[in-house]
């Protein structure tokens, strides 16, 4: 089977990897009430948009527009990083998903 050459793995797991590191520190962050929850969410939130990029218009998230809003503008919120870690999680099962329907495609 042919490797398809949208969303490589080489490209996209790395910001998974980021994520991952990033939400561990947002959760001690949030744990210690600390300042710096609402820089890391900023982080975070870039980190999703370049991954989205990355998909180059590949995959969608259900009102993903209006949830990076809700995220956005609460930052220092518990919720909001639920929200974040969520659309992260979301967003690799319909790459998942894309990738065998490409694969599929191109067998």
């Amino acid at each position: 089977m042919k490797q398809s050459q949208k969303l490589p793995i080489n490209l996209i797991e790395p910001y998974f990897a980021n994520w991952q590191a990033l939400k561990e520190e947002l959760q001690e962050a949030h744990k210690l009430r600390s300042t710096k929850t609402a820089s890391l969410m900023a982080q975070g939130t870039q980190l999703f948009t370049a991954l989205l990029a990355e998909c180059g218009g590949e995959v969608k998230i259900l009102n993903g527009q209006d949830r990076l809003d809700f995220i956005t503008s609460h930052a220092s919120k518990y919720a909001a990083f639920r929200q974040l870690d969520e659309l992260f999680v979301e967003l690799k099962k319909s790459i998942a998903s894309k990738r065998v329907q490409l694969n599929k495609g191109s067998s």
